[in-house]
């Protein structure tokens, strides 16, 4: 279980990262997307917390299966279940089902890495 550690003033939040779909980032604000289907928004850049990803999966040995797209994504490939370049989808195996629009260039890109990363046996 690889966790992360949001600190504000008054709370100190422990995020489970395992159940985290994707989040976005919304000015000042990160979305988490939930595989339950709750969402939560914390006052921190998508950036501070991409890296703070990174060092926790870097500090546990882990493989760091959150991918960025543009500069408002970053997408958890555990989930990802389909990724339809023509829809312009993202599909999550998630319940309940959860399907989220993005670009075709951010799509491409992410087809492109799940399928680098995918070993067919």
């Amino acid at each position: 279980m690889m966790r992360i550690y949001i600190e504000s003033r008054d709370e100190l939040r422990i995020v489970d990262l395992s159940e985290v779909l994707y989040l976005r980032a919304s000015h000042n604000y990160t979305d988490f997307m939930f595989a339950d289907g709750r969402s939560k928004s914390e006052l921190m850049n998508i950036s501070a917390l991409e890296n703070q990803i990174e060092e926790a999966t870097e500090k546990q040995g882990l493989t760091n299966s959150f991918v960025r797209l543009g500069r408002s994504l970053l997408i958890n490939t555990s989930f990802v279940e389909l990724v339809s370049i023509k829809l312009r989808l993202i599909s999550f195996r998630s319940n309940p089902p959860i399907t989220i629009s993005a670009s075709k260039n951010m799509l491409v890109l992410l087809k492109k890495h799940l399928s680098q990363s995918t070993i067919i046996e």
